[in-house]
């Protein structure tokens, strides 16, 4: 899925931060098909025939109804740019297995200057670290160092700071236990597990990109930690009313040197 470019204003909340705009360009690998608002009702036929083409009508429906409820606990709604979702097969040990992922693009504010771009990365870096590794012992962490980014590798998750063509980012890789609501009453929900990929970029200025990656094929997550990663170096920022460009890109310092 192409997205040649994302233009917009968005706000953090009513009382709280004031509007900002955003632009930039990102690439969304092609078996992702893009979801329409869960809100509304137009677009999702389409987009079921997409995703389940060898299903018959009423299996779509049922499909597309229970996304539509279940959509707001996978994704943030505020200052959704896209979401989008792949359903297939993917080969693993040599068999196929299931392989479904949901990507969703958002935009924070945070208010930070060109200037001051690495420090925001570092900052995000540093809370992602404290966050993910907070009840892992520092004798199991593991560093990591690649030509392109530097990090740390716990049991399960990994924080790592990604050098981009487009800047720093910070990306991270957990393993999360999602519970459902209960349908029926008396009829207790098994937790599913879940592998969770983010990609945080801060752009030139005021604000940052979220790519997220949610998968059920916990088995598939290099795969589609590749696909994020592709979606990050597709990256380019803009200014809001002006063409991309990457004059007057601060240089990179630290770890991202």
């Amino acid at each position: 899925m192409s997205v040649a470019e994302q233009r917009g204003t968005g706000a953090s909340g009513p009382d709280t931060v004031p509007a900002f705009r955003y632009a930039f360009h990102h690439h969304v690998p092609d078996e992702f098909v893009r979801l329409p608002d869960p809100t509304g009702s137009d677009g999702w036929r389409q987009a079921m025939a997409e995703l389940l083409p060898e299903a018959g009508e009423e299996e779509r429906e049922a499909a597309g109804e229970s996304l539509r409820q279940q959509l707001p606990l996978l994704t943030a709604r505020e200052n959704v740019v896209l979401t989008a979702m792949c359903i297939g097969t993917e080969n693993v040990d040599g068999g196929e297995r299931l392989s479904m992922g949901l990507v969703a693009v958002t935009v924070r504010p945070s208010g930070h200057t060109p200037a001051s771009r690495v420090f925001t990365a570092e900052g995000i870096y540093q809370a992602a670290v404290r966050k993910v590794f907070s009840a892992v012992p520092e004798g199991s962490l593991q560093e990591l160092s690649f030509p392109l980014g530097e990090g740390l590798q716990g049991p399960e998750d990994m924080v790592l700071a990604a050098k981009l063509p487009c800047g720093p980012g910070v990306m991270t890789t957990a393993l999360r236990s999602l519970q459902f609501p209960t349908l029926e009453p008396g009829l207790a929900t098994p937790p599913l597990p879940v592998g969770v990929l983010e990609l945080i970029v801060p752009a030139p200025h005021s604000y940052c990109v979220c790519v997220t990656i949610s998968t059920p094929s916990v088995f598939l997550l290099d795969s589609y930690s590749a696909r994020l990663a592709h979606i990050g170096r597709t990256l380019e920022f803009a200014e809001p009313d002006r063409s991309p460009s990457h004059d007057g890109a601060q240089p990179a310092a630290g770890r991202w040197k």
